[in-house]
Order: structure tokens, then sequence, then C-alpha cells
């Protein structure tokens, strides 16, 4: 007797983000791009520069807690957007926003979103050059950022090699901070600021490009567990990083002083939403590259180094063990 024939099908929820993309990108035709999927931003040629195009989506359900203002979300649909130009070193030319909003929605409501999208978007001396408007039964906002680079600046996220310094940009647990702030109802717009309106690093990765030393650079937007992961995949090494060295936001320390319970490092390195920048630099040009960074107003922590090895692991004092991938993921 002949069994029927099974038919096994996946649901996003058991594949993944990053898995659902490497399946669209099985499928599709490369075109003349000189980086296409499965980096920050696109890279389409364009003379002696790339052309850089990425494109980001928030919607409610996702990425908009109740507390969370118009101002905001406008701030925060084009931070996340200038965030992935900042990871290859490129200077924004401008961005399209895509809203699509319900019929319900109020006057004030769009007027505030798009001041807040606005105000980020001048910020980081670029502006909004367009759209579209559509109804939808909830909050759903696409960005798509342009820009340029040089293509000798450009930082890809490949090229990491055994023995580089691993660095970030800035500190790690600010949106985290913010997050424990609204699960423990303390009104303080100071720590809600990390979380609701992030900073791209747009100075700190032109800044970085220029010195033409950096191997491999990412944001840390699904937190620093899941990008040391990405890097690990895309080139084939292995990662050591020193608890002690990751720096933490100031915010998530207060809150760790009131609340013994809270564990800092479950914020830092596995919450994601801080926008910082995750680099891999030869350990010659690390304090000089430090210094440069310095002059932003920002600053550069070393954290550990890429090994030869293909293990993500973390080092606390005496012990090494292996660095969960626990960072956030959609669909999961």
């Amino acid at each position: 007797m002949e069994l029927p024939l099974q038919i096994i099908v996946k649901k996003l929820s058991d594949l993944g983000e990053r898995k659902a993309i490497r399946l669209i990108s099985n499928i599709l035709s490369r075109g003349d791009e000189a980086v296409g999927i499965g980096d920050d931003c696109a890279a389409l040629d364009f003379g002696e520069e790339y052309l850089l195009i990425s494109t980001d989506m928030i919607s409610k359900k996702t990425h908009v807690p109740e507390i969370m203002t118009p101002w905001q979300i406008g701030w925060f649909v084009v931070a996340i957007n200038l965030s992935d130009i900042a990871a290859k070193g490129g200077k924004p030319l401008g961005l399209v926003l895509s809203l699509g909003l319900p019929g319900d929605t109020s006057d004030s409501f769009l007027e505030e979103l798009t001041r807040g999208a606005n105000v980020c978007a001048t910020t980081y001396d670029t502006s909004i050059i367009g759209g579209d408007t559509k109804e939808n039964p909830s909050v759903t906002i696409c960005g798509t950022v342009f820009g340029t680079v040089k293509k000798d600046e450009f930082m890809s996220r490949k090229g990491t090699k055994p023995g580089d310094i691993v660095a970030i940009t800035g500190t790690l647990g600010k949106a985290g901070a913010g997050y424990y702030a609204i699960q423990s109802n303390i009104e303080n717009d100071e720590i809600l600021k990390g979380l609701l309106e992030p900073k791209p690093r747009i100075n700190e990765g032109i800044t970085l490009a220029r010195e033409k030393v950096v191997s491999s650079c990412m944001d840390i937007s699904d937190g620093l567990s899941s990008s040391l992961y990405q890097l690990q995949e895309l080139n084939n090494v292995g990662f050591e990083i020193e608890k002690e060295k990751i720096p933490l936001s100031r915010m998530l320390l207060k809150l760790a002083r009131e609340d013994e319970n809270l564990d800092v490092y479950k914020y830092c390195l596995h919450f994601g939403g801080d926008y910082e920048l995750l680099l891999t630099i030869p350990p010659s040009e690390f304090e000089k590259m430090q210094r440069s960074v310095e002059k932003t107003g920002s600053h550069l922590t070393n954290i550990g180094q890429v090994t030869k090895g293909n293990e993500v692991c973390i080092i606390d004092g005496s012990v090494k063990k292996i660095l969960p991938n626990e960072g956030y993921e959609h669909f999961r």
C-alpha cells in the first residue's frame, strides 16, 4: 500500500527572518549591484562612489509602544534607516517614506509624525524627499534611504580576519533600559529616549570609513550576540568577547542600582535597538581609530578579538563559554 505524499510546509515562524531572507535571495536574479542582499545596504556602481540604498519598515505591533509619541515614531523610522548608511561609512542623500495609516488617524498625529521625521533627517544633514501614503488597518511605515560613499571607503560586513580587534561605538543597553522602564512603569524621559529616539552613528561611520582600515562593520540593531553570529557566518571566523570590557549604558547601570535583580548583560548582549556600530580593526590601527572617533564626540571601545575557530565566546573573568545567540529576530 502506498502512503500519501506528505508536503511539509514551514511557516515563517519556523524559519525566522534571516532564513527567510536567504530564501528570497536564492530566488532573485542578481543585477549589476556591487553589494546586494546580506549587507546593511545595497551598493550600486556610481562612478568613483557607490550609491547606497537601504529600506527599513516599522509597524505598530512590533516597534511602537503605547507610550511612543507620533513625533518619536517619525524620528525612529528615519533614524533606523540612516543607521544602515552609517554602518557603510556613507553620507545620506535623502529618504522617502511610505505611510500606511488607518482612516481614523488624526491630522495632528500625521503632523507630529512628519515633524519628528523631518527633525531627525535635518539633524543628520539630509531630508525627506518623497514617499507615499495609503490607508492601512494599523500604523505601518517604510523608509528607504539613499547615500553615497567612496568605493575605497565602503565598510562591508565581509573582510574580518583572525587577530582583528572587535570594537563598538558608544554604549550598549540604552534601548534595553528604555524597555525595562516601560515594563516597570518608570517615567523617566531620559531613559526612554534610549529606546524611542535612537541616534544613528553617521558622523562616526564617516570618520571610521575615511581611515580605510576597518575590515568589517555593521550596525547593532538586533543585539550584540545576534550581530556577532551574523559576522561569524559571513566571514567563517570566531569571536572572543571580554564581558568586563563591554561599555554599559549609564541609564542601564542607574536602573541596576535600584533593582539588584536586573541583569544588565541580558539587555546589552541580546536586546538590540542601540544602533551602535560593531566593527573589526587590525590591532595596529585601533588607537588611531579610537582618537578619530573621539573627535566626533563619541568613543570606540575594544571588547575582544576575532579568532580562527567558528565559535562565538564570551570571557567572564577566568571562565570562557559560548555566547548564546539570543538577539531579536522577526517572526520568532
